[in-house]
């Protein structure tokens, strides 16, 4: 009995520190941006980048990777859906859809829909982001 207790105790801190570990990768204690590759056409010419911030909010961005332009994401009808999050078992939700995580690097995040089955991954933005300040939607 005691070695199923101390097997489910060194479970529980693990998932923890996993956990914390993810969230600090994520977004390093501020914001990080991070751009979301998934199965698509056009996959070249267009993307989204997120801001993850590291109290669980989100904002979308549009990538024009042609023009190496992003300009916020005016779609988003609820706002109470512009959240992220990670769990002890290492699900990543964000805008309320849930991947696992299979595995991640420094700079990528790889994971799997856990509905759909889709792969995808999030590769963290370096360099310059390039984002429209005027507040108007870019023309297309």
């Amino acid at each position: 009995m005691k070695k199923i207790l101390i097997v489910i105790l060194l479970t529980s801190i693990g998932c923890g520190n996993k956990q914390k570990e993810l969230e600090y990768l994520i977004c390093k204690d501020s914001v990080q941006y991070w751009n979301y590759e998934w199965p698509r056409d056009r996959a070249q010419y267009y993307g989204f980048t997120f801001s993850l911030s590291k109290n669980g909010k989100l904002k979308k961005y549009s990538y024009d990777k042609v023009k190496n332009r992003r300009s916020v994401f005016w779609d988003i009808q609820d706002p109470d859906i512009s959240k992220w999050s990670v769990s002890k078992d290492s699900v990543l939700t964000v805008m309320g859809d849930k991947d696992k995580i299979i595995k991640y690097t420094d700079d990528t995040i790889y994971v799997i829909g856990l509905q759909n089955k889709t792969k995808s991954y999030y590769v963290r933005v370096k360099g310059d982001l390039n984002i429209s300040k005027d507040g108007n939607i870019p023309n297309l």
